[in-house]
């Protein structure tokens, strides 16, 4: 609510201001430059508003999507009639056979209700999640883990909606590496070998906690940080690079690395 009211006010302040100043010392400008039409000038000015408009009502309905504070709340999915019991058995076997302990089970509601089943890996500190949205046929294993100065690694075997988390959702330190349809096994070599680089290229320790509080504080600063990212980003851009998305190449779709090139490359 109270990022709301803030864009409202930013963006009304920013309207008057353009309205009663800005408009029209802007067009006297372009008007006596002359380098630009006169029509061009007016439909310029005249669009502004309603870009900032477009700006600030779709922004507001992101933010609504990604909860400032979640909520967890334990269940147990074999009793839900919309889990697909046969795949999380399925992840739950492979799981456990590599060592991952389960520790809870998870509804987690934002715009949409989100089920998980969460795991831990006592020897290698990592967190292993099994995630469906009801209503949608797919359910995919995210494995991940957290490293200092919040980094954090995340290997998916699918994630739906791949261009929306690159253009509004990805974040600076936080690396998604999506591998389609590989099995757990393979899953885990993958995260294990791709966090031993990071560490060594950027100089990170591994965070050790594993417990569920840990969990917990762990997608809280995800959705925290996303939150910051698109209350910074105009949405307009983020449309664009949407449209964009599609001619990137596979390996580009599969993967976020975020800042960690350019660092690594630094510090080498």
């Amino acid at each position: 609510m109270k990022t709301k009211i803030i864009t409202y006010i930013y963006a009304f302040s920013f309207l008057f201001i353009w309205s009663a100043f800005a408009a029209k010392i802007i067009l006297q400008f372009l008007l006596s430059i002359k380098f630009i039409p006169a029509d061009i000038s007016y439909m310029f000015i005249n669009a502004i508003p309603f870009i900032i408009l477009f700006e600030v009502v779709v922004k507001i309905a992101f933010l609504s999507t990604i909860s400032s504070k979640l909520k967890f709340v334990t269940t147990q999915l074999e009793a839900l009639s919309q889990i697909d019991n046969k795949t999380f058995n399925y992840y739950t076997n492979s799981l456990e056979s590599l060592g991952f302990t389960r520790i809870s089970d998870l509804e987690l509601s934002e715009s949409t209700l989100t089920l998980a089943r969460v795991f831990c890996h006592p020897k290698h500190l990592c967190f292993a999640e099994v995630v469906q949205t009801p209503g949608r046929s797919s359910v995919f294993c995210d494995i991940s883990s957290s490293l200092e100065q919040e980094w954090s690694v995340s290997f998916r075997d699918n994630s739906p909606n791949l261009a929306i988390v690159y253009a509004f959702l990805r974040c600076p330190r936080g690396i998604i590496v999506v591998q389609q349809g590989v099995a757990p096994e393979e899953l885990l070599r993958s995260h294990l070998k791709f966090r031993q680089k990071i560490m060594r290229d950027l100089n990170l320790q591994l965070l050790p906690d594993i417990s569920i509080e840990a969990y917990f504080d762990q997608v809280q600063r995800g959705r925290t940080s996303q939150r910051k990212l698109l209350s910074r980003k105009s949405v307009i851009i983020g449309m664009v690079e949407m449209w964009l998305f599609r001619f990137k190449t596979e390996v580009q779709k599969s993967q976020w690395l975020g800042d960690y090139a350019r660092l690594a490359a630094r510090k080498g």
